[in-house]
């Protein structure tokens, strides 16, 4: 089976690559850079400031202990673009040219319409998030805010136009241990995808699994997370609630928490 993979440029990104280059005939792989204003913390006061730069230093800190062994697959063309160049004349090109089975989308800039139509329901979207609940940005961050652990995860989809709401082939939880924090939790996340990943992509091709729309599930609209909306003081009531015990009380009610939260699951993690 011939995939693309349209992605970013970190460490997941990296190791995400190599999963699937190890189980499929992995032809391409266009990066895009990520938006510099993620980061940015010069709109911030003093205080702020060192916050917002303490947590993004251990993100990549923790990001890296996770995946420092992987790196883009040396045998794969690599085409690096820079941020919301994913929707350049040549990405559309290049991918033709390939003419995949499946194109898996991790962490690029939305996708425009024309390229969707190249391929419909070929292009397959690993959001970090368990959508609907959460859709949109930060959507394995918001979800400690509101007290629910049990909305963390990501979901393999169909992509469409519509962010985040395309059919679900299906969704992941991370084993969350009472000694995690939020950044070993979204890397757990992300391992799991890694190895889950390719299963689901096999049994797509092969029609093992039908997709189920969102409109017709029984969660809701759920939130549409935004990441302007993440604010310091958004992001200090999340670690307060981890140092509060957010985690432990999660866990002692795990399996009925979750089972409120019903996910689509269509192989056993």
């Amino acid at each position: 089976m011939k995939l693309v993979l349209l992605t970013s440029i970190s460490q997941r990104h990296k190791y995400i690559s190599s999963c699937l280059n190890k189980e499929f005939d992995l032809k391409l792989i266009i990066t895009e850079e990520k938006s510099a204003s993620i980061t940015n913390t010069s709109e911030y006061n003093a205080q702020d400031e060192s916050f917002m730069k303490n947590h993004f230093k251990a993100r990549a800190e923790s990001e890296l202990k996770f995946f420092k062994n992987f790196d883009f697959p040396k045998n794969v063309l690599l085409e690096a673009l820079p941020f919301k160049g994913i929707n350049a004349e040549r990405t559309a090109k290049l991918i033709d040219e390939v003419k995949p089975d499946i194109i898996v989308l991790f962490g690029t800039s939305i996708i425009s319409d024309s390229l969707l139509e190249m391929f419909p329901n070929n292009f397959i979207n690993l959001h970090l998030g368990l959508s609907p609940y959460y859709k949109g940005s930060a959507t394995n961050l918001f979800p400690y805010y509101f007290n629910e652990p049990e909305c963390v995860g990501a979901t393999i989809h169909i992509a469409t136009a519509k962010v985040d709401a395309g059919a679900i082939l299906h969704q992941i939880r991370p084993d969350i241990e009472i000694k995690d924090d939020l950044h070993t939790i979204g890397n757990k996340v992300i391992q799991k995808a890694g190895e889950i990943l390719p299963k689901i992509l096999i049994r797509y091709h092969n029609k093992d699994i039908i997709p189920q729309s969102q409109s017709q599930s029984q969660y809701g609209n759920g939130k549409v997370c935004r990441i302007k909306d993440l604010s310091p003081k958004v992001l200090r009531s999340i670690y307060n609630k981890f140092e509060g015990g957010l985690i432990k009380e999660y866990l002692l009610l795990e399996r009925e928490r979750n089972q409120d939260k019903p996910i689509i699951q269509n192989i056993k993690d």
